[in-house]
């Protein structure tokens, strides 16, 4: 996942993803503002307000006016805007709210849009010129981020950039909302919007920003004796950059901090932290597993410290690639093998956290992404920017999820909670789960002790480090003092019906942009909280499927989206699980065919050139929706899905780039393998069934299998999951078997069983998680409820239950936040648990 775009959902009010600037106590711009003049016209959205002088005719794209800011600066930046913009008509927009603007501003934050406040649209270029003399007057002195995608004006907060002034868009390859400009030729193309400025090669560069062009040219690093040989990764705040010392031929690393931007939970902004981070490694000079300070100078208008080179894998991911578990090998060697490396780490990191301790610092950021291996097995710490003195005793500022100390925890506390997390988590990944309880830890705690040898003291060393009072969970969990008590451990039964009471419970009929609460990318897109993957169709479908009565107020809420969804002026996903013909389906499953024909009408308009062709929102899936929705003229649903298979079998003959598109159910070949089959099945022309097979294979071979059933048991044990893994393409590959029956695809369904049967799962969602492993094994060969694979899983999906208020919720990804969706939630775990399936594979409870 894209954690720190998640992150920007996880509202400290709630249990649940929401959108910070959808808090209907926040403290909204426009309040601090004059009544807008005669005929300006003010519009909105989640992020912007906009104003619009009367009949103004812009163009559709040009030079766009950038005003930079920092929250405490922003009422002012924005006063002196206004009053210039509306006393000469020039339209503009800003944020809606000092919320956005912090999120926006945050080290989390898109960094190439950074510091973008306010907006402002000249209509040529000789009123660009005027805005950025008289405008850069007025806002002299006021400070801002330097916004990376744009051409600074002066030394005031303005840059400039050309892009689109009217909203054009369109989605991309994976489905992501791409803004588009036009070019010489009438062709629509991308409206880049990188972390440079690079306006599009066919744009004359207007004469006054000449200036700023060659002042730009003039800024660029000299004197810096270090060549960047590797971008290693990016955020908000700044870059970090493998590189060569000119001078020495040394291997250093690079870290960059961007003034203003960045901010922390405290307020402080990148460079903040860049110079904390410096006082740090000055103090542990010579402590064992901390880098050496090398240097530390300014760069043009960034900020960069220079330390020594230290190779290494970071601690999470080598857990990942050596626990083996996660390999599906739980032989007694394999396991005291990992145990054995797994506490020599943990004891180089005990002794470098204590001699830190001694030399008067905190760490504040310990979790194993900070902790890099090499393959001897050596441990070097890395990342101290929220260092502080143990002198202070000062809450955690930022830290990892999962990692970061309750409230009232400060000082070396702070590092010792992190650390007894780290104790676990190396062990078995869960160290976000232990946030929502005590229970989590207890459960955690019996199954890394009865999994692997770690001692009898290690229990003891994991409750010292955590503190003496572990938290009770967190305070956006209240108990529901009107809810029955509870009386022992609920069975499988009760459990799956409490699960389908908290999917009904926290349903929301209030809200326009989603009903029942599930994963962030319910806000990714217009329609993420009504589609299938992520919205109430999801939820809807999973719980009809499941034998649910399905409240008729819920399927008037999901039909009245349906209709904002088919009036929305942008365009709106097609597919299957993120758009318009899975809302269709949804509705049709629950008996509300009356939007069906308008959604399919919408679909059918939709132009293929900017449709993948997955089953998640492509061709695939969208055929297999005109193949299973029961149309009055079956002939013209399959004529439908006949032509879009028409339109797939030219997409797939032609060669693709490698790694265009992840194997799996959902965005590989197998969807599209399961149109053809289902296809097949309806048709019986043969052509189809080759086309599934060959598509089949071409997943297979991703994942790592060869045609001669050569050793992959790694390969497919590290990929067991229902959406992205073998899970999904066992599942179609289970039902081609019916039809054909190739040896070696024989032994690859047998062997994806084996996985499936005992592959560890960490999360609890359908797409990548337990259930989806659960629906997997059921499909693959039917189990008994009392077979102990059914119950392992079981067992793994109770550990990410959580009493939300007297009802159960399951955790969602990562165990950010609770979910009740499809795709990572509790209607998913409902459909497994059931005995249902996923569309397109027919069967019910």
């Amino acid at each position: 996942m894209d954690a720190p775009l998640h992150l920007r959902y996880c509202r400290p009010d709630t249990p649940f993803f929401d959108a910070p600037a959808a808090d209907p106590t926040a403290t909204g711009y426009l309040d601090e503002c004059p009544a807008p003049a005669d005929g300006w016209q003010v519009t909105g959205n989640r992020d912007w307000t906009s104003l619009t002088p009367p009949d103004a005719e812009l163009p559709a794209q040009g030079w766009k006016v950038h005003v930079s800011t920092v929250p405490d600066d922003a009422s002012e930046a924005l006063a002196r805007t206004w009053d210039y913009c509306v006393g000469r008509g020039v339209p503009f927009k800003f944020l809606r709210s000092r919320d956005v603007l912090v999120q926006r501003s945050s080290k989390y934050g898109d960094r190439s849009a950074s510091g973008k406040f306010i907006t402002l649209y000249p209509r040529d270029e000789d009123e660009l010129a005027s805005v950025l003399d008289e405008l850069g007057e007025r806002l002299d002195g006021l400070r801002g981020p330097y916004i990376l995608s744009d051409l600074r004006w002066g030394a005031g907060p303005l840059y400039v950039r050309y892009g689109g002034f009217k909203s054009i868009t369109r989605r991309n390859d994976s489905g992501a909302v791409e803004y588009l400009i036009t070019d010489p030729h009438g062709r629509l193309v991308e409206d880049r919007r990188g972390p440079s400025f690079r306006p599009p090669e066919w744009v004359t560069i207007p004469e006054c920003l000449h200036p700023a062009i060659v002042e730009r040219s003039e800024g660029r690093l000299t004197d810096f004796p270090y060549k960047v040989t590797r971008a290693l990764h990016f955020s908000n705040g700044g870059g970090v950059y493998r590189a060569t010392d000119t001078r020495t031929e040394r291997e250093v690393l690079l870290r960059e901090a961007r003034p203003l931007a960045g901010l922390d939970g405290r307020g402080d902004d990148s460079l903040t932290r860049l110079e904390r981070e410096r006082w740090a490694l000055s103090e542990l000079a010579g402590v064992r597993g901390v880098p050496e300070l090398l240097d530390y100078r300014r760069g043009n208008e960034h900020y960069f410290l220079v330390r020594d080179y230290v190779e290494g894998a970071p601690l999470s991911r080598e857990c990942l690639r050596r626990n083996p578990l996660l390999r599906g090998d739980s032989s007694p060697e394999a396991v005291e093998e990992f145990t054995r490396w797994a506490l020599h780490v943990l004891a180089q990191v005990t002794e470098a956290v204590r001699e830190m301790h001694d030399r008067g610092v905190v760490f504040g950021d310990l979790h194993p992404g900070n902790v890099l291996v090499d393959e001897s097995g050596t441990v070097t710490l890395i990342d101290f920017e929220t260092a502080t003195t143990t002198a202070q005793d000062a809450p955690q500022a930022i830290g990892a999820v999962g990692f970061t100390a309750p409230s009232g925890y400060i000082g070396a506390a702070v590092d010792r909670y992190a650390l007894g997390v780290l104790r676990l988590a190396v062990f078995l990944p869960f160290g976000a789960t232990l946030t929502w309880g005590l229970d989590k830890l207890d459960t955690v705690l019996e199954l890394v002790r009865s999994t692997f040898p770690v001692g009898d003291g290690f229990e003891n060393e994991v409750r010292v480090d955590l503190g003496p009072a572990p938290h009770e969970g967190p305070t956006i969990l209240r108990p529901d003092p009107d809810a029955p008590a509870r009386t022992g451990a609920p069975g499988p039964a009760e459990r799956v019906q409490g699960l389908v009471d908290g999917v009904l419970r926290y349903a929301d009929l209030t809200r326009d942009d989603r009903l029942y609460p599930g994963d962030a990318e319910q806000f990714f897109r217009p329609e993420g909280g009504v589609d299938l993957a992520t919205g109430a169709a999801g939820v809807v479908w999973s719980l009809t499927r499941a034998g649910v009565q399905v409240p008729a107020t819920h399927l008037d809420w999901l039909e009245a989206a349906a209709d904002r969804v088919l009036g929305s002026p942008h365009p709106v996903a097609p597919g299957c699980y993120d758009g318009l013909s899975g809302i269709a389906l949804s509705l049709a499953a629950a008996g509300r065919p009356d939007r069906v024909a308008d959604l399919m009408a919408r679909v059918d308009t939709t132009p293929v050139d900017d449709v993948g062709t997955g089953l998640h929102g492509g061709l695939a899936g969208i055929g297999l929706v005109h193949l299973a929705l029961d149309r009055p003229d079956a002939a013209e649903a399959l004529a439908a899905a006949t032509a879009i298979g028409t339109v797939l079998a030219e997409r797939t003959d032609t060669p693709r780039a490698p790694g265009q598109e992840r194997p799996g159910l959902l965005r590989g070949a197998t969807g599209a393998a399961l149109f053809w089959l289902r296809l097949f099945e309806r048709t019986a022309d043969e052509d189809h069934l080759d086309r599934a097979e060959a598509a089949l294979r071409a997943d297979l071979r991703a994942f790592g299998w060869a045609q001669a059933g050569d050793d992959t048991e790694d390969v497919f044990a590290r990929l067991p999951f229902l959406a992205h893994g073998v899970a999904g393409a066992g599942m179609v590959l289970h039902d081609l078997l019916r039809h054909r029956r190739p040896a070696d695809l024989v032994a690859a369904r047998d062997r994806v069983l084996e996985v499936v049967s005992s592959a560890f799962a960490v999360q609890a969602g359908l797409f990548n998680g337990a259930a989806g492993l659960l629906l997997a094994l059921t499909h693959l060969d039917d189990p008994t409820d009392g077979d102990a694979r059914v119950a392992r899983l079981r067992a793994a999906l109770e550990r990410q239950v959580v009493d939300a208020s007297g009802v159960p919720v399951m955790l969602g990804r990562e165990a950010l936040r609770l979910s009740t969706d499809l795709s990572t939630g509790s209607a998913g775990v409902v459909l497994a648990c059931r005995g249902a399936t996923l569309p397109f594979f027919g069967g019910t409870p």
